[in-house]
């Protein structure tokens, strides 16, 4: 399996300082201490000689010297001369998150989960007051949830019943789960849908009942699976969701990178007429809809549908009134 980007970039975060203590290592025994091939590790090294603080100048590049005689020389760490170490709210963040990936069905290795958690608690002195919990418990089935980490570890499929919040009505779908994911504490299910012919997102809790079966017919493999055009750029729509048109401002292109939303190829007409990129999300309430709008800043506009445009609007201005409000009375 070909290594993530994550895991090299650890390894490239913790190489520095190790080089530094070790001064004159070969190229060998530091590709055997870091469990990559000699290739690999010559790799990282011309990586990281091309990285440094802004500016980028000869001067404040990291300094490694490697090409002469087959040994490592640091002579210059920049700003990675010790391994680094997580403040007191990254600490909270890191356990924060490998307890809530704990508890999301998935193909990872929970052992390995509460073993990073003992481990930073121990290292940053944190308490283990913090906690986190999906849902209630007793909204989801353990035995649906283990049947769906199974599907994902294995690529096979299940046969569901699913309670629709939309039509409110039970169907039943054979389906191919892909992976896991969280919203506002909810755990969802991306997964080729048979009767969609199509990726849709399932709400965990809403799957009434779970057993396997044979992956649907027309299902690939899961790193090889051809996301249809309508779901481009990571967008999954969920089985009971909504469709809504927005604007992009210029200065938010980040927004189509980071958030789920695919592009359409037009323009709406902004603030000081210039041209905001239009696209679409899906949405599977109303009020999660307009919490997104507003929680962006302005830098996107809703467009369709239009009773939710006329609510971002009234909520804006309510939120403006009250803040000229608060700050009149405290001047």
């Amino acid at each position: 399996m070909s290594e993530t980007a994550g895991a090299r970039l650890a390894r490239l975060l913790a190489m520095v300082p190790w080089l530094r203590r070790n001064d004159g290592v070969t190229i060998t025994e530091a590709a055997a201490h870091f469990s990559v091939s000699e290739e690999q590790l010559t790799t990282d090294l011309w990586q990281l000689i091309v990285c440094g603080v802004p500016g980028y100048g000869p001067d404040q590049l990291v300094d490694i010297q490697f090409w002469d005689d087959d040994r490592i020389h640091v002579l210059d760490p920049i700003a990675l001369e010790r391994p680094l170490r997580l403040t007191g709210e990254e600490a909270a963040a890191l356990v924060v998150a490998l307890r809530l990936l704990a508890q999301v069905p998935g193909d990872h290795d929970r052992a390995a989960l509460q073993s990073a958690v003992a481990k930073v608690e121990s290292s940053t002195g944190a308490d283990g007051a913090i906690d986190i919990d999906v849902v209630a418990e007793s909204e989801i089935d353990s035995t649906i949830s283990a049947r769906v980490s199974e599907a994902i570890a294995t690529g096979g499929g299940l046969d569901i019943d699913y309670a629709s919040a939309s039509s409110d009505a039970i169907t039943t779908r054979r389906i191919a789960p892909r992976a896991s994911f969280t919203v506002d504490g909810r755990v969802y299910i991306e997964a080729w849908c048979d009767q969609a012919q199509a990726l849709r997102t399932f709400r965990l809790d809403r799957i009434v009942t779970a057993s396997p079966a044979p992956p649907p017919p027309g299902h690939q493999d899961r790193e090889s699976l051809e996301v249809p055009q309508e779901v481009a750029a990571a967008v999954v729509r969920p089985v009971d969701s909504n469709t809504a048109r927005i604007a992009v401002a210029p200065e938010a292109a980040w927004v189509w990178d980071t958030d789920p939303v695919a592009s359409d190829g037009g323009s709406w007409n902004g603030p000081a007429g210039t041209d905001w990129p239009t696209g679409s999300i899906a949405y599977a309430s109303a009020g999660w809809l307009v919490r997104y709008v507003l929680g962006r800043g302005g830098l996107v506009s809703l467009l369709e549908p239009a009773d939710l445009r006329t609510e971002v609007l009234r909520q804006a201005r309510s939120k403006a009134e009250y803040l000229r409000a608060a700050q009149a009375s405290s001047g």
